[in-house]
């Protein structure tokens, strides 16, 4: 076996080559026993072959990683390495991410492209969401397993069963079974918006009408008030203080919360919306996702719906403004009047949480929330 050592800060990445047996464990075990280093990571994309000499070392490794504060990860798993790991139970000690099929995006049908990603067809039953470069690959894991927790939550989402790469980027694989791009239907049929928006607001409903699985989805609340202050490194101590004081008008709610729900995150399939792109769903209030309608399609000046949705701008106002309509329909005229006057607020909430996790967006979003929106909650 082969070992190459890489060293990045606190964190040693061992890549191992060939089997892992009772001839090569005691190198792998050598190896560990350079130094304590705060994070362990094995990749065994070149390795295949475990045995229980093998095991025991890792084994041990864990249980020094987790004496002395520290984590391991196996990486780059494949699936015979994986059922060993099942079957002797070290799958429930150790953080294992399996390896990824490989996928190409040539050939395959474009669907849509936002900011995190494009939706490309597979074939007739599946479609893929590749995330752009920077996006960590546990992103995709995250949302492949809230895909499922949703599905078994009565939210109409397509099933997630597979998480591939795409060269360096990572994506997750929907089951689609020959349906068509919300988008795409509207662009086609932009006379019968009244009757699009009645869709979208009926699908936005039942999402918020679904209580949240008790311990699954986190509290957007809580999680925006750590996004929030992340952002001093371009908003005063004021702001940062506004904005955290707008988000406390908001109700604590246990309620699912997709917040990414546009027209190019909904497929239609029989004449039925499915609903795709998980990743993001929480547990909350309503008005996040209000908030996320706002952004998509009501600031025309920043050419979002466009972007999103291939939506023209003026077209995506108009989609906005009949399904707020019936969305509220039902509802006090006080909750309506609350979401219009808390507006811009609400639409920052998407660009400052984009801004966490997407650094090359980090200029253009920040000087949004900036110059575009945080005037319009002082005014």
């Amino acid at each position: 076996m082969d070992i190459a050592a890489e060293r990045a800060d606190d964190t040693l990445t061992l890549k191992l080559a060939g089997r892992l047996d009772i001839a090569t464990a005691p190198a792998l075990g050598r190896e560990l026993d350079r130094g304590a280093v705060r994070h362990l990571v094995l990749d065994f994309d070149a390795c295949d072959y475990v045995s229980s000499a093998g095991l025991r070392e890792l084994l041990r490794a864990q249980k020094r990683q987790t004496g002395a504060g520290g984590t391991m990860l196996l990486t780059n798993v494949g699936r015979e390495v994986i059922e060993i790991l099942d079957m002797t139970g070290l799958a429930s000690l150790i953080a294992v991410r399996p390896r990824l099929r490989q996928i190409a995006l040539d050939g395959l049908e474009f669907l849509s492209a936002g900011v995190c990603g494009e939706c490309y067809r597979l074939d007739r039953e599946t479609i893929v969401k590749v995330y752009n470069e920077g996006v960590e690959p546990a992103i995709a894991e995250k949302e492949k397993a809230f895909a499922k927790a949703a599905f078994v939550a009565g939210i109409p989402t397509a099933i997630s069963y597979d998480v591939v790469a795409c060269g360096s980027r990572t994506g997750v694989v929907y089951e689609m079974l020959d349906a068509k791009l919300f988008s795409a239907v509207i662009r086609a049929d932009l006379d019968n918006i009244e009757e699009h928006a009645e869709t979208l607001a009926e699908v936005t409903r039942l999402v918020h009408a679904t209580p949240a699985p008790a311990g699954v989805f986190p509290d957007i609340k809580e999680s925006f008030r750590g996004y929030i202050r992340q952002m001093d490194f371009f908003l005063p101590p004021e702001d940062i203080d506004l904005l955290l004081a707008r988000l406390e008008t908001i109700p604590d709610a246990d309620n699912c919360v997709h917040f990414d729900l546009h027209t190019s995150n909904i497929m239609i399939r029989d004449g039925e919306p499915v609903i795709i792109d998980m990743g993001d769903v929480s547990r909350g209030h309503y008005l996040f996702d209000i908030g996320l309608l706002y952004t998509i399609y009501g600031l025309p000046e920043l050419g979002i719906s466009e972007l999103a949705t291939k939506i023209p701008n003026a077209d995506g106002v108009r989609l906005l403004d009949a399904c707020l309509a019936r969305y509220f329909a039902d509802k006090p005229a006080a909750e309506r009047a609350f979401a219009e006057a808390n507006r811009a607020f609400l639409a920052s909430l998407r660009l400052i949480y984009t801004i966490t996790f997407l650094p090359k967006l980090r200029e253009q979003l920040s000087a949004a929330v900036r110059d575009v929106l945080l005037p319009r909650m002082r005014g």
